[in-house]
């Protein structure tokens, strides 16, 4: 049976004494199995931050507890067996300990607790079980929201403090996970747009009294919030989808773009207009959108050449005179990269903002760039991974309110490049930015 050991250099080594620690074991032994030799000198060490005896399986809620407050400490392992004074009492049947174990760490606990079981025999016939666990995919809480820390030979709930740092630690891919604990669903989330979504989404499934919409379980079962005790803590993308734009300013004053329109080929051109846009992603998308076309016409098609030519009308199109003094856009591309921005941007970085520059011929989009999977350039082929899933997935979906398009970056290019004969220049990234530059027909 393998196992993975934790790197000695993350925790602080014991205090020496004559007897071994689980830590020192832990860091040291390479075999796959524990000894009888090894586990007396453990258990004659007595109880530490990554050692619990037991000198009996009872009381599943407090197991549960425990195997969660070691796995988002540091790992370690809990003896079954040894009585208070450090006896070996063993336990009568050690298949059913295991059984009831592995029940607890696979569906009393999420994420799940994969542990590794060890069944000891010594020769007067008592036999001792040792459960160790893992940090793994911590934080790991209980069936109903609840979060253990162990701290010395004791468990105690995690403050908000601490689960912040877990969650951080954690999900560094995944940073819309990351709670908000300075946000409440209660106070933060724009209700009209968070059921005004979930009954697009769920028609005739909830009743019409406001007072029937529990928006603190929805956000839950939506993997857009947590519960800290009888609170509910909304996640970042939680916030960034349904937020109210006060509160986001306050809690999270990432969610913003700066929008700059240059009077000129260049970034050395001057400043027409600089604004910065604050929001949820709705209105970050709906402000970004009307600033673009304050500089700029959309188009759903190119416009034939007697339109260019003549400046006539072009019926069906917003865009109603084809204007030489204004860059035209073809309208699916520039949303549909807008749309990228909002959804993939690396919401963890802090010293980077994401920025759309106009310019007299060309559209500029910056966003700070996510750890990919694959090389920038396959998202020109369609193949990506998402680093905000749950953002995407509601932010596509077209109950959240933003015009849908389709296809993708491979639309983007193929469209763009028919209707203004240039192809767009990126994807790239550069000092840790994405970069896209769409060009117009002028």
């Amino acid at each position: 049976m393998s196992r993975k050991r934790s790197n000695s250099s993350r925790h602080p080594r014991q205090s020496p004494g004559s007897e071994r620690s689980y830590y020192e074991y832990l860091v040291s032994t390479p075999a796959p199995t524990i000894s009888r030799t090894e586990l007396v000198r453990l258990v004659r060490g007595g109880e530490d931050t990554y050692l619990e005896l037991k000198v009996r399986f009872s009381n599943v809620e407090k197991l549960t507890a425990e195997i969660i407050a070691l796995a988002n400490t540091a790992g370690g392992a809990i003896v079954f067996g040894v009585s208070d004074q450090l006896r070996i009492e063993g336990v009568d049947d050690p298949e059913s300990v295991e059984t009831q174990l592995r029940e607890i760490c696979s569906n009393q606990i999420q994420p799940p607790v994969f542990p590794f079981v060890n069944k000891v025999a010594f020769d007067n016939g008592r036999r001792i079980v040792v459960v160790e666990v893992e940090a793994g995919e911590r934080p790991h809480r209980t069936l109903d929201d609840r979060f253990y820390l162990r701290e010395g030979s004791t468990k105690r709930e995690a403050t908000r403090e601490e689960l912040s740092r877990l969650y951080q630690d954690a999900f560094l891919t995944r940073f819309e996970q990351v709670p908000i604990f300075q946000g409440w669903i209660e106070d933060d989330v724009d209700e009209s747009l968070f059921w005004s979504y979930v009954r697009g989404v769920n028609p005739g499934h909830w009743g019409e009294s406001p007072e029937a919409f529990p928006t603190a379980s929805v956000s839950r079962d939506m993997g857009l919030a947590i519960k800290l005790g009888e609170e509910t803590i909304p996640t970042v993308g939680g916030l960034l989808l349904f937020g109210l734009t006060d509160r986001l300013v306050e809690v999270f004053p990432r969610a913003s773009l700066l929008l700059t329109r240059y009077g000129g080929a260049d970034h050395r051109a001057p400043i027409i207009e600089r604004t910065h846009v604050r929001g949820n992603l709705l209105t970050l998308h709906d402000l970004s959108l009307s600033f673009i076309t304050r500089y700029a016409d959309l188009w759903d098609a190119r416009p034939s050449r007697r339109m260019i030519t003549e400046h006539a009308e072009l019926p069906g199109h917003r865009a109603e005179t084809f204007d030489r003094g204004r860059a035209n856009y073809h309208r699916a591309s520039v949303i549909e990269t807008l749309i990228n921005l909002l959804a993939h941007r690396d919401w963890s970085s802090r010293e980077k903002e994401a920025r759309i520059n106009i310019f007299d011929e060309w559209i500029e989009m910056i966003n700070p760039a996510p750890s990919l999977e694959l090389p920038v350039i396959s998202l020109r082929y369609g193949v990506a991974s998402p680093p905000n899933p749950r953002v995407k997935a509601i932010l596509t979906n077209r109950h959240y309110g933003i015009s849908q398009v389709t296809g993708g970056l491979p639309m983007v290019f193929s469209e763009s490049t028919v209707f203004s004969r240039r192809a767009p220049e990126g994807p790239m990234i550069v000092n840790g930015e994405f970069h896209l530059k769409l060009f117009g027909l002028c």
